[in-house]
């Protein structure tokens, strides 16, 4: 009952941030959704007859799949260090329910905004490059909740770092634009790309929408074990690193 408690507040407050700073909020779907256009026309003009309706279906879905990773991969980093910036993140670890439950549930309801978010983006892309596809939302949700799981993982490594650091805004950039060519990796059969976080996701997500590949379940369970293994990695991590900040006393330092 607790928890469930926390994720309405926490809903709450993402709804009410989201609402009090909306020109903010349209301002970033809007950035977002031009460098898309950007990029699809610019592929496009110079490509010319070269380029094939499935290499540009592919780049929309990829494009949505890397802002659904992207959200994903900063989301408890910039959390961490925006708490730290309004000097808030010593009253969340005075929580009965303990700082990294809190994270989480906020990596939970973040997730459910991604899901709107990459919504919009996809049907809104579409109508404006005339490139419809029939997409099934709850296999792109599955498959997204799937998939970006290793990213909460990776995300809780990055929000430990941030506890002693601070700033980490340029690592969370590296690896944001790294992702875009990671996504267009070959994973199956299983390759060692595959292993890597997302990736394999990505890539099974594209192929199934644009191309009507068929996968067998051993892969999607992979998909999952891989994307588990990095979540409870990256929540062990955040959990040393979280220790050590206490003991260095870095807790309430910016």
């Amino acid at each position: 009952m607790k928890m469930l408690h926390l994720m309405a507040a926490e809903g709450k407050m993402l709804y009410w941030t989201l609402r009090r700073y909306l020109f903010n909020t349209l301002m970033g779907f809007g950035v977002m959704f031009l460098i898309f256009m950007g990029m699809f026309w610019g592929i496009k003009t110079i490509g010319g007859t070269g380029v094939t309706g499935d290499s540009l279906d592919s780049m929309l879905v990829g494009y949505v799949l890397w802002v659904s990773a992207m959200l994903a991969l900063q989301n408890t980093g910039t959390e961490i260090t925006s708490e730290s910036q309004r000097g808030t993140l010593e009253q969340l670890y005075l929580s009965p329910m303990g700082a990294d439950k809190i994270f989480f549930v906020k990596a939970v309801m973040n997730m459910v905004f991604n899901f709107i978010f990459i919504t919009a983006m996809l049907y809104i892309s579409m109508a404006a490059t005339g490139r419809w596809m029939n997409i099934n939302l709850l296999y792109l949700y599955a498959m997204v909740l799937l998939s970006t799981l290793s990213l909460v993982g990776i995300s809780f490594m990055m929000g430990g770092i941030g506890l002693i650091h601070k700033r980490i805004g340029s690592v969370n950039g590296i690896l944001s634009f790294g992702l875009i060519g990671l996504m267009f990796l070959p994973t199956f059969p299983i390759t060692p790309y595959a292993f890597l976080p997302f990736v394999a996701g990505a890539a099974t997500v594209r192929n199934g929408i644009v191309r009507g590949h068929v996968y067998p379940v051993w892969w999607y369970l992979f998909i999952a074990g891989n994307s588990l293994l990095y979540l409870v990695l990256g929540l062990m991590i955040f959990s040393k690193m979280e220790k050590k900040a206490r003991r260095l006393n870095k807790m309430g330092q910016y």
